[in-house]
C-alpha cells in the first residue's frame, strides 16, 4: 500500500460521501453519553501530487471497527494484523443532530461526525501531504 501504518484515527477521520448506513442501526445513545462502535465501510486516501484511491479500511492498514469509549474519552481501533491504537478525543460537541469528535495524533488532525438520528458516520484525517476520508455507520453499545 502507498500508505503504511497510518494512524487508525487518521483513518477514522476522513469520509467519502455515500448513504451506506443499514436501516437497522440504532440511533439511541449517539450523543456522546454512551460507548459506540463504528464500522468503516469506504475510505478515500489522497496523497499530494499522486491523486486519490478508493478502498476499504484494510486496504489502507486501518481498523474496520472503531470504538468510542465515552468514559475514557478515547477512540480505539484494532487492525487485521492485531496492531491496536488508542487516540484521545480532544473535543466532543453535539451540533445540529451531529456528534462531532475531534483529536490529533502523530502530526495529523482528525474529525468524526456521526448523525445522532441515523448513525451515519463521516470522518477525516489530514496531515502533511496525506488525507483520508471515511464513511460508515455507528451504533451505541
Amino acid at each position: 500500500m502507498w500508505i503504511r501504518k497510518p494512524s487508525w484515527l487518521a483513518a477514522a477521520c476522513i469520509i467519502a460521501a455515500s448513504p451506506l448506513v443499514p436501516a437497522a442501526v440504532s440511533a439511541e445513545g449517539l450523543d456522546g453519553s454512551k460507548n459506540m462502535v463504528c464500522a468503516v465501510i469506504k475510505v478515500v486516501g489522497c496523497v499530494e501530487d499522486a491523486g486519490c484511491v478508493l478502498g476499504k479500511a484494510n486496504d489502507f492498514d486501518m481498523p474496520t471497527l472503531i470504538v468510542f469509549d465515552a468514559k475514557e474519552k478515547v477512540v480505539r481501533g484494532t487492525h487485521e494484523s492485531g496492531y491496536k491504537e488508542v487516540s484521545p478525543v480532544k473535543s466532543i460537541e453535539l451540533s445540529n443532530d451531529h456528534l462531532i469528535l475531534q483529536g490529533a495524533e502523530e502530526g495529523h488532525g482528525w474529525d468524526i461526525a456521526i448523525d445522532s438520528k441515523t448513525g451515519e458516520m463521516r470522518a477525516s484525517m489530514v496531515g502533511n501531504a496525506v488525507s483520508l476520508l471515511m464513511s460508515g455507520a455507528c451504533t451505541a453499545l
